[in-house]
């Protein structure tokens, strides 16, 4: 009765993370497999594979007995194969999951097809949707509706698209939409006739209202009916109601599934009137049955709504709002075109990559649709789509990402037991690490004076919402922001203690020293490294503070020194309350790595600090 992407058993989060986390450690589990090995529940196999994810950290029930392991094991990992990636009973990665693989290692998610404009991840993401083989043509039969509809449905038409394959095609699926004939269309008739049958002879049965998960609910439908509703059509004492709406554990299952659909009211007053409309209406037997079903049907869709979307953002496409969810521009282009099926064909089984599609730029129909938007070449292209995310992301700053709200969020990476507001706060798909970079990007756009492209620039993948996404496999974590005399590295880390010394004291200085070189002398002499954590080991700050000193060469050239500026999260509040622009901190910037103290911990507390806490605030918080 129902298609859609996802797997109501698996509730992930970091979606693409755990996608892609998951195929790596399937490639190690069947290199290492034996010949007898097997894919079976209770197997040695499936064991293996639990505790993989346990210890990748991708399995929450920690419960190690066999028989939950082996079923998670099994939900885990089925979505793989949903998504045509492994094979799991020949112990195989597939052609499709093997370019998955080499788009993980070479860090795709960097690079963007020149057609469609979206990172080839997404596009890989898109062309595995294309070949879902758990609903055969799945997306495309979505997408056709999105067409008919010019590239943007109604929140409401896009959570019942799990329905439409109950109908014959596309515009019978639409006209049921419409028209409102969908419950009535899918209404299982026997069930109804039964159901009347019974009513008139006072004997019930929990057949017609039993679910795949058992009766219960089945048995306190059938009291609620006979002790509440059949027992007012009889006495017409509204108390009957009220006790109802009081009681709290005998009609408690009733009321929290089905209740809603028949009332919306606040006051006990305005509900009981709504249930006595309900029940004296001349076809409460029929509507207490539709009533029933359309209940659950709406629950079960917005269930799959959430799935669906989760699934269907990782394809890079859908842009989902409060009450919308609309095509990328560039991709309502590819559904207006006459050949839409062909384009699609192409991208489901072509390989993915930089060029796909790119034919299509000579093509006479997409020629005008281009010029449409003023579009006559690559580069026109590559502007047109940052403009649409600089508008996109000029709206998602202000309505989630004031000043106010980045101070609070700022607070919350001080104590790891945060992590879940976190992810509420600003996305459920990013690990907390990428949380901070995205976070930090937000914060220095404002600092930089609202440059909306710096949390482009900040080297971070992000989502169809603009919002961050975790890969398995990530590059360099730092920011390179270039101005006209020099360029600024942000390096950040969640990293503390001893962590903190073993993963950032080498690497923050590489990857700078990295970026002098790649300099001309006159700027990379003014350019420098800020560094940005919620907590500052003393001992990473005693080897920033002696870089000053050192040598860094590669083949062909080497510097002398280099210039770190530690901050922690409450330093980068202050600045941020400040209101002072990062035109007008450099010149302090610069007077701090003039300071003749050499003595890093020392030099952070009695200089950096005290500059900092000395800012004052320049105007109130916009």
């Amino acid at each position: 009765m129902y298609d859609y992407f996802g797997n109501t058993s698996l509730r992930v989060k970091h979606l693409l993370y755990n996608f892609e986390s998951q195929l790596l450690l399937f490639e190690e589990l069947f290199k290492n497999a034996g010949k007898n090995d097997t894919w079976s529940n209770d197997s040695s196999l499936q064991m293996q594979y639990l505790e993989l994810l346990q210890a990748h950290n991708l399995l929450e029930n920690r419960n190690k007995s066999k028989d939950l392991g082996t079923k998670d094991a099994r939900v885990k990992s089925a979505p793989l194969e949903d998504f045509n990636l492994i094979n799991r009973k020949e112990k195989l990665i597939t052609k499709q999951g093997y370019e998955l693989l080499s788009l993980i290692k070479n860090q795709a998610y960097k690079i963007d097809n020149d057609f469609l404009q979206m990172d080839l991840i997404s596009l890989f993401f898109l062309k595995a949707s294309l070949n879902f083989k758990k609903s055969e043509n799945l997306l495309l039969k979505y997408l056709e509706i999105f067409r008919i509809y010019k590239g943007e449905l109604s929140k409401e038409l896009f959570i019942f698209l799990p329905l439409i394959n109950n109908f014959k095609d596309a515009k019978s699926f639409i006209k049921a939409f419409n028209e409102k004939t969908i419950f009535k269309t899918l209404l299982p008739k026997k069930d109804l006739e039964l159901f009347l049958k019974d009513l008139k002879e006072q004997s019930f049965r929990v057949d017609y209202f039993k679910t795949a998960k058992g009766d219960n609910t089945a048995h306190n439908i059938i009291l609620t009916l006979k002790e509440v509703f059949l027992k007012y059509q009889k006495s017409k004492d509204k108390k009957i109601f009220e006790n109802f709406l009081q009681e709290r554990q005998k009609f408690t299952l009733f009321k929290r599934l089905y209740l809603a659909f028949i009332t919306a009211k606040k006051k006990k007053e305005d509900k009981i009137k709504d249930l006595t409309h309900f029940t004296e209406a001349k076809d409460f037997n029929e509507n207490f049955f539709e009533l029933i079903f359309k209940a659950r049907i709406m629950n079960n869709l917005k269930d799959y709504f959430d799935l669906n979307q989760r699934y269907l953002s990782l394809c890079g496409i859908f842009e989902f709002s409060a009450d919308k969810v609309s095509l990328s521009e560039i991709f309502k282009l590819i559904l207006r075109h006459s050949k839409f099926k062909e384009l699609l064909e192409k991208l489901a089984f072509k390989p993915t990559s930089k060029e796909l599609l790119s034919e299509y730029f000579e093509d006479k129909e997409f020629k005008e649709f281009f010029k449409e938007k003023n579009i006559f070449s690559l580069k026109d292209l590559k502007t047109y789509k940052k403009e649409q995310e600089l508008k996109r992301l000029k709206n998602l700053v202000e309505k989630k990402f004031s000043k106010e709200n980045l101070l609070y969020i700022l607070s919350l990476f001080e104590d790891r037991k945060n992590d879940d507001e976190l992810m509420n706060l600003v996305s459920k798909e990013a690990t907390i690490p990428t949380i901070f970079e995205y976070v930090i990007a937000l914060v220095w756009h404002y600092i930089d004076e609202n440059n909306l492209e710096r949390i482009l620039q900040a080297n971070l993948s992000l989502d169809n919402e603009l919002l961050p996404k975790s890969h398995a496999l990530g590059g360099e974590a730092d920011f390179v922001y270039p101005y006209e005399s020099h360029s600024l590295m942000i390096e950040v880390s969640l990293t503390q203690r001893a962590n903190q010394r073993r993963a950032e004291m080498e690497s923050v200085s590489r990857h700078l020293g990295n970026l002098l070189l790649s300099l001309e002398p006159s700027k990379a002499k003014q350019s420098f490294a800020i560094f940005i954590a919620p907590y500052l080991d003393k001992n990473v700050l005693n080897d920033f503070r002696s870089r000053i000193y050192c040598y860094f060469e590669n083949e062909q050239n080497f510097i002398k020194g280099m210039h770190i500026l530690p901050l922690s999260t409450r330093d980068l509040a202050h600045i941020l309350r400040s209101n002072l622009s990062y035109k007008e901190l450099l010149p302090k910037f610069y007077e701090l790595f003039k300071d003749k103290e050499d003595f890093g911990s020392k030099w952070y507390k009695e200089s950096i600090s005290k500059m900092i806490q000395d800012l004052g605030v320049k105007n109130e918080l916009q």
